[in-house]
């Protein structure tokens, strides 16, 4: 829901959450594109799902968005 993809925005920022590499954002109208900030890419995500970068994790001591393989052994290990 768009509560929780603020939150995630808010936690991690636009760049970290809205995934621009993938199929569905490249596809946008350019001006979907442009001037990204935190309430246009959290609309953007509600819409597309498929925006949002994955894997997110919430655990008690954040967030975790994306998998990279130190921050994630780091949090759980």
């Amino acid at each position: 829901n768009a509560e929780k993809l603020a939150a995630w925005v808010d936690a991690k920022g636009v760049d970290i959450v809205l995934n621009k590499r993938g199929t569905t954002f490249r596809k946008l109208d350019d001006a979907d594109k442009v001037d990204i900030d935190s309430h246009k890419a959290v609309t953007l995500m509600a819409q597309h799902p498929s925006m949002i970068k994955r894997p997110v994790a919430e655990y008690p001591g954040g967030i975790l968005v994306g998998f990279k393989e130190d921050e994630w052994s780091a949090a759980f290990l």
